[in-house]
């Protein structure tokens, strides 16, 4: 029976190194910071910055050309120059998520890729939801398992075979 919680507590050590890991690589590579945020830090690697198109302010800069507009959220409003592909996305008072770097020399975030703003809280409510009572009903199935395997040897039921040589 000690062999069956070190099991268990071996497969809870590993779900939280994978949980962490997971978070770790959310707030390193997923997650995204708002213009104010953005204005704040300055930062010099490519980050994620999520804000909503100002009403009017997209100016395509010739066909296939960069697009400049303006980017709000949370009380600041960033300048932004998108030179990736042409996105259908990209329309007034849309929130997206605008991938890029910070150009601290024109003050404008350089962006190259867009995207729509995820909801990885309901991704991750969803997997709970599912594996939490999965987990808990192969734990629980498991122990009983291993409980009537132990009631089955005291009882003596199982007589082992004696050897051919023996009778």
């Amino acid at each position: 029976m000690k062999w069956f919680y070190i099991r268990w507590g071996g497969v809870l050590i590993i779900a939280a190194i994978i949980g962490v890991l997971g978070i770790q690589r959310y707030y390193r590579d997923v997650t995204a910071i708002s213009p104010d945020r953005l204005l704040h830090d300055q930062p010099t690697q490519t980050v994620r910055v999520l804000g909503r198109v100002e009403a009017g302010s997209i100016v395509k800069e010739g066909e296939g050309g960069p697009v400049a507009f303006q980017l709000s959220g949370q009380g600041a409003t960033v300048s932004v120059r998108y030179l990736g592909e042409a996105s259908e996305n990209l329309r007034d008072l849309k929130t997206l998520v605008m991938v890029g770097k910070w150009n601290p020399t024109t003050h404008i975030f350089e962006a190259e890729k867009t995207s729509l703003m995820p909801n990885y809280g309901f991704v991750t409510a969803a997997y709970l939801i599912s594996l939490l009572p999965m987990g808990i009903f192969l734990f629980n199935m498991e122990r009983k398992v291993a409980l009537l395997y132990i009631l089955i040897k005291e009882e003596k039921v199982y007589q082992p075979e004696e050897p051919l040589e023996n009778r």
